[in-house]
């Protein structure tokens, strides 16, 4: 059975970690060509020649996160999953720091149950959009979006290091747009 409640930094006095990671047998290249004085991207799908695998830890309750609210989803009486959200004052919009599913709980619609949270609280507090990002190398997660009802609304070349595009890991910014509101 999923339950999921929303926890507070006061009751983890040190910190919450969360180890996030993924295992990907495809990404999104990035393709740029120079027009004139202008530059277009064109994303193409490809296969990684060895899956590709990502894991890092994470603290959940970051300082740059301050004001955040965060939701603990578990499966059974186990930590499945979170999810940290955040409204953004300056453009109106529900940004979705972090949703990690632990690897054990996925395709349990875990996920899909906190997204349905999160534009349930985006409703609530009446903004336009939800915003998150993730990497051209993290096609599960892209998909997974996509079913959302998520789109890509834009991209990062370089936002973790010069050698993104190279290393299959161009940051890209998602998002689901609320119809009526502006």
């Amino acid at each position: 059975m999923l339950s999921i409640q929303q926890i507070d930094e006061k009751n983890y006095p040190l910190g919450k970690k969360v180890i996030f990671s993924y295992q990907s047998e495809k990404y999104f290249k990035i393709h740029s060509e120079n027009i004139g004085h202008l530059q277009t991207f064109t994303l193409t799908e490809d296969k990684f020649e060895i899956p590709f695998i990502k894991e890092r830890e994470e603290e959940i309750f970051e300082p740059y996160k301050e004001g955040s609210e965060v939701y603990l989803a578990q499966f059974n009486n186990e930590e499945a999953a979170i999810m940290v959200i955040q409204k953004m004052e300056w453009n109106n919009t529900l940004l979705i720091h972090d949703l990690y599913v632990n690897e054990g709980f996925k395709q349990k619609g875990i996920g899909r149950s906190l997204i349905e949270l999160a534009k349930k609280r985006a409703t609530e507090l009446g903004v336009r959009a939800i915003v998150l990002e993730t990497q051209t190398s993290n096609y599960p997660a892209i998909q997974f979006y996509l079913k959302n009802g998520f789109q890509l609304v834009g991209f990062n070349l370089i936002s973790y290091s010069n050698e993104d595009v190279k290393n299959h890991e161009v940051r890209i910014e998602m998002g689901f747009l609320f119809e009526n509101l502006t």
